[in-house]
């Protein structure tokens, strides 16, 4: 649990009444209107944090019900079911059940309902009912079943369950209140009685069942938790740890067919209670929203027009990620910047470490977060709006055939596409992948897609060892050719790394793909809002505090141990410059002797030192240490490579400025042989190192961040830092045996 969740849960502790403090849990369907629900209950004042031992999120917060009275609200994942197939959805039953750390069992469950498709919806109902689960329904979207001429009678509905149903419209607020009075109510009455079982079951069904009431604490049928527990034991997830009598029984019950018969009287049961409650309509009608899906379906799933429609969507979104967006990311670029001249002159000029500290340390710090909201609000403001509306899911629906092939999902193909722009935002919209196994695969491959800070990269080797060369076929450029190669390199990498994982590491049991298609709807601009809010500002917390610890000791790396010496001759240096005649050639005197002893720093700092260290380690690769010294910098950020190798050769800090100057020097650099350090194939070598490591200190933040342990960003530096290795050295020696120099 991070630092502010756990203010936020010592908050909820001594808040007034804390002592008396019931668990409230929020249980329902993907896309059934449960966040909307949330915050319209807690006012969105909700703190959002991993289940201690757990890498599943979940919200919670106080919900105010009346009297001065509270409630503590627990948001958990969305589930289909209670026999989960998935992380989020075991953490979802766990929850219920009061096994979650942190977490006592619930007094209340409000159960969302979908009033769009109540007959999908109420399935998890029946199952909580069926357990003897205290249970409230709370029927969402009634004001799009209103608008369809649609009427469902929430008296006749709330008889059937055997529970209080109140109808909800909760991005306008309406049946908030009720909501609230029916929640403080329950707590004061036992439950209901639960529903009888679905089908006849046998007496060791039924011994099993009274076994596991008595150890899960359930107050429903025997016969109903004794088919729970067979059809949870045939899961694919060991979501619940049974004691070994239990575990006994469940080894001499063979529950296939009877697992069947109860799905489909369940599904009988519901159908009857949706017949009783709708408003028939004819059978071939359609309401307004099933017509407008419809007609815009015949479009967006089209065999032709669907993926041509898709691909202008998201070449629209990657478009203003990667250019459209670049100015007000310039902006702040230069916003930091300003601010460190505006900085500097204010520090006194005597104190040369303190200035470096703050400017290059804790303003490149923050500098390296910031930069990167205008990306995470335009990408989670576009991809909330694709969610709410609907076509999110048809997106998926398109691209899960090709993706199914390496084992990836069909909403992989947003982070992974977005990864071209940018890795930090691409992992945090892998957030839109349900299973936890495919989501980890999803972050663990797409930083090897090639993002745009790899680019300085590759420019800068193309133009320094692959511009001199003559055309391919006259007129297609050499760079062009190699440019193509690296992106091609990094689609192939991530889906082989993809292929491998799902078959090795985080493999799961093949399950059909299940998709929900949700009718269109039009998105909720105030809710969303809010939820990009959300994300931003976790961002800049969680991540930005390990970006910034990350620059600071980099900065440190280059900086320490000072020479006095050192210092002492710069100082007599620049007193013993010759008079220029005007200002500009001053100052042009001093930067070019401020690079000569930045140059000189740099190789007596413990960056410089690792850098001649490591050189030997390095040449089979085509290298030698100041590539050394720019690798170890560019873990701060891909594109720093250039102004450090610019430092490096006496270039000074505005190289990335002045590319062709630093070209020219690295061109023109040799060895004690006489032979030039940079060639074809060494660039060759250095690019292919780049597409394939992670050389991003946010990437692993934003890993951290999302995984909620430092293990899997450790795993993921060092399969790529392999990879790459592995790569580059391939291409180096394999080229050398090939006869390339």
């Amino acid at each position: 649990m991070s630092g502010a969740a756990r203010a936020e849960a010592t908050l909820l502790e001594a808040a007034p009444g804390a002592a008396r403090q019931e668990i409230v849990a929020l249980l329902g369907n993907p896309n059934s209107g449960k966040t909307t629900l949330f915050n319209a209950l807690t006012d969105s004042r909700a703190h959002v944090a991993n289940y201690p031992g757990v890498t599943v999120e979940h919200r919670e917060a106080l919900v105010a019900l009346g009297g001065g009275q509270t409630a503590r609200l627990v948001d958990l994942p969305g589930t289909y079911s209670l026999v989960p197939r998935a992380e989020d959805e075991a953490v979802a039953l766990n929850g219920l059940l009061g096994r979650l750390p942190g977490t006592p069992r619930p007094s209340v469950i409000i159960a969302v309902v979908d009033a769009t498709n109540l007959e999908r919806n109420l399935y998890l109902v029946a199952v909580l009912r069926e357990l003897g689960l205290p249970v409230i329904v709370a029927l969402t979207m009634m004001d799009t079943v209103e608008a369809d001429g649609t009427t469902i009678d929430v008296a006749r509905l709330a008889k059937e369950l055997g529970t209080k149903v109140v109808a909800v419209a909760a991005a306008r607020g309406q049946g908030v209140k009720e909501l609230r009075e029916a929640i403080a109510a329950q707590q004061s009455v036992p439950p209901v009685p639960a529903h009888e079982p679905p089908v006849n079951a046998s007496p060791e069904i039924i011994a099993l069942g009274q076994r596991v009431a008595d150890e899960l604490g359930l107050a429903g049928d025997a016969a109903s938790i004794g088919l729970w527990a067979v059809a949870l034991n045939a899961g694919a997830t060991n979501a619940v740890q049974f004691s070994e009598p239990v575990r006994g029984l469940l080894s001499r019950i063979d529950g296939a067919g009877i697992i069947e018969r109860a799905v489909a009287s369940r599904y009988a049961r519901i159908a009857a209670w949706h017949i009783a409650v709708t408003q028939q309509r004819a059978p071939d009608a359609l309401t307004r929203s099933e017509r407008l899906t419809a007609r815009i379906d015949s479009f967006a799933l089209n065999r032709f027009l669907g993926p041509l429609i898709l691909v202008t969507i998201f070449g629209a979104l990657f478009q203003t990620l990667f250019a459209g967006i670049k100015p007000v990311m310039d902006a702040i670029q230069d916003g930091m910047h300003g601010l460190g001249i505006h900085v500097a002159q204010l520090l006194p000029a005597r104190m040369p470490l303190l200035r470096s500290l703050v400017i290059d340390g804790v303003i490149a710090g923050v500098g390296n977060v910031v930069v990167f909201v205008p990306q995470i609000v335009v990408l989670f403001l576009f991809l909330g709006l694709l969610e709410d509306s609907g076509y999110l899911a048809r997106a998926a629906f398109l691209l899960d055939r090709v993706l199914s092939r390496v084992g990836l999902h069909g909403r992989a193909f947003v982070p992974m596409l977005s990864g071209f722009a940018c890795a930090v935002p691409a992992i945090l919209a892998a957030r839109t992948i349900e299973n936890r196994r495919d989501r980890l695969v999803t972050i663990l491959v797409t930083p090897l897609i090639s993002c745009s800070a790899r680019l300085p990269v590759y420019g800068l080797m193309i133009a320094t060892v692959f511009a001199t060369r003559a055309p391919v076929l006259g007129f297609i450029q050499v760079g062009t050719i190699v440019m193509i190669s690296m992106y091609a390199l990094s689609i192939t990498a991530a889906l082989c790394m993809a292929a491998l994982f799902k078959r090795t590491l985080l493999a799961t049991a093949p399950s059909p793909f299940v998709l929900e298609l949700p009718p269109y709807r039009r998105p909720r601009l105030r809710a969303l809002t809010r939820h990009v809010w959300s994300k931003v500002s976790r961002f800049l917390i969680d991540a930005g505090t390990i970006i910034l610890a990350i620059t600071i000791l980099l900065w440190a790396l280059f900086n320490f141990p000072r020479s006095a010496k050192l210092e002492a001759d710069y100082a007599d240096a620049k007193l013993t410059l010759a008079p220029a005649p005007d200002a500009g050639e001053r100052d042009s005197q001093l930067a070019a002797l401020e690079a000569k002893f930045a140059k000189q720093r740099l190789e007596q700092s413990v960056a410089g030192r690792l850098g001649h260290a490591i050189e030997p380690a390095l040449r089979p690769f085509g290298w030698d240490w100041k590539v050394g010294v720019g690798l170890i910098a560019s873990f701060a950020a891909r594109e720093v490579l250039v102004s450090t190798l610019g430092l490096v050769y006496g270039l000074g800090q505005g190289a990335e400025d002045h590319p062709e100057s630093l070209q020219d020097a690295m061109r023109d650099d040799r060895d004690e042989a006489g032979r030039p350090v940079h060639t074809p194939l060494s660039g060759l070598s250095l690019m292919v190192f780049f597409v394939l490591a992670m050389q991003c200190a946010s990437t692993l933040a934003t890993v951290r961040r999302e995984t909620g342990s430092w293990r899997w960003p450790a795993f993921q530096f060092a399969y790529m830092l392999a990879l790459a290795l592995g790569g580059s050295f391939i291409v180096y020696q394999g080229g050398r045996w090939l006869g390339f120099t």
